[in-house]
């Protein structure tokens, strides 16, 4: 047995020989046995009650607090995966995109209360943005090498963020990170650039694909984010957009 269970024993053996020593005393003292009984019938009826206040009420209470407190922290990672990696990389898949993804919504948004960002999430979750790498075959290799860089030096910082087990309650953020390890590996099992065929590049464009339209909807839920706990950091970030 451990210090810590002895001390716990010890402890109750201590508090229930004060409680009969409290109550025996007020029965001898006062000579009013009944009166003492009914206060221990009455408080012992109390018990239940604290025990539903606190098991239902209060501990909803504890967990709601937790949960929000442990999304606040979520939202702070996902602020340093946009600086770390997410800007740069809605950057260079953006420079190539053939469909120019509308921006027009940026010269609003400093305006924008919560019901307009929630609205605005919702539109990207239910559409798919198109994108399609115009890279000429020439410029190729440069490209998906200028990814395959940004991602292998980001690679250490992307993995550690995924084996955080908090990021189950972030199932989109979830899906990004494990899609732009994807593909890392894709372009990792391609040493020679210069050799990817259309059919290979189709495929990677697809993975780019993906990438880019849950990046756009997080990127967005990120500016809320600031927004709600940093507003005066907006204007810089607009100014300073990806796109």
């Amino acid at each position: 047995m451990d210090n810590h269970k002895r001390w716990k024993i010890k402890f109750s053996i201590i508090m229930v020989i004060a409680i009969i020593i409290i109550y025996g005393s007020n029965i001898l003292v006062l000579k009013d046995p009944e009166h003492v009984i009914s206060y221990i019938w009455t408080h012992l009826g109390f018990i239940p009650v604290d025990i539903l206040i606190v098991a239902f009420v209060l501990d909803e209470i504890i967990s709601k607090k937790e949960k929000e407190a442990m999304m606040e922290k979520l939202d702070m990672i996902m602020s340093t995966f946009f600086s770390e990696v997410g800007n740069d990389l809605i950057s260079q898949l953006s420079s190539v995109n053939k469909h120019k993804a509308d921006t027009s919504y940026l010269e609003s948004i400093k305006s924008w209360d919560d019901k307009d960002y929630e609205n605005k999430l919702k539109e990207i979750k239910n559409i798919n943005i198109p994108f399609r790498a115009d890279v000429t075959s020439e410029d190729r290799e440069e490209y998906l090498t200028n990814i395959r860089n940004l991602l292998i030096n980001k690679r250490e910082f992307i993995v550690g963020l995924l084996n955080n087990p908090n990021l189950l309650e972030k199932e989109e953020f979830s899906k990004l990170l494990t899609a732009i390890l994807h593909l890392d590996e894709e372009l990792e099992h391609r040493p020679d650039l210069s050799k990817v065929t259309d059919v290979d590049f189709n495929h990677l464009n697809g993975d780019m694909e993906r990438i880019y339209n849950i990046l756009i909807h997080e990127w967005i839920y990120y500016l809320r984010y600031l927004n709600k706990h940093y507003p005066y950091m907006i204007a810089l970030i607009i100014r300073t957009n990806p796109f």
